[in-house]
């Protein structure tokens, strides 16, 4: 996010927004809903940041129809369904929240699967099976481990990021502190 107040931030975004609506740009257009959906949430304004997320999701959605082999348009369809999974949690609405993050991990399993040496696709894949681990209890253990062994993976092929070497030891002691 851009650096002062959450209020110039969401001036900023709302006037990218309305510039991408003048343009006709339709990926800025839905970026600008997801940013001003995060300044939201960050505002504590949830049901705002839910709409704004949904504005954004329904344009992406409409690009990866139109475009089905355009990796980028089908990465934001799947960021927009975790951040209103994201918003749907944080309301107490856990079917929601756990069809939001279903809904990106199928997306976000086919951009990984296509292209395995993409390190954003890997890493979405593992903050994706995180995310439902957190939501869906009966799948914990699964979707941490699918994390773990992705994440293992980017490690011995040299693609994890030193920033996301924490990622590992995380994993396996969320792992090791589920019921056997």
């Amino acid at each position: 996010m851009i650096r002062g107040s959450l209020a110039e931030a969401g001036k900023a975004f709302a006037a990218a927004r309305d510039a991408a609506m003048r343009s006709g740009n339709e990926r800025d257009l839905s970026v600008s809903f997801n940013r001003i959906g995060d300044v939201q949430v960050a505002q504590g304004d949830l049901p705002g940041a839910v709409k704004s997320f949904r504005d954004g999701l329904a344009i992406a959605d409409r690009l990866a129809k139109a475009d089905p082999g355009n990796a980028q348009w089908q990465r934001d369809l799947s960021v927009s369904y975790e951040r209103i999974g994201d918003v749907l949690s944080a309301q107490g609405d856990l079917p929601g929240a756990l069809n939001s993050f279903r809904d990106g991990l199928a997306i976000a399993e086919s951009l990984a699967k296509s292209d395995p040496s993409n390190t954003q696709w890997q890493r979405d894949l593992i903050v994706s099976n995180v995310k439902l681990s957190e939501i869906d209890q009966t799948g914990t253990r699964s979707f941490l481990t699918r994390a773990l062994e992705t994440a293992q993976q980017m490690q011995r092929k040299g693609q994890l990021a030193p920033r996301d070497l924490w990622m590992l030891d995380e994993l396996a002691k969320r792992i090791a502190a589920l019921p056997k």
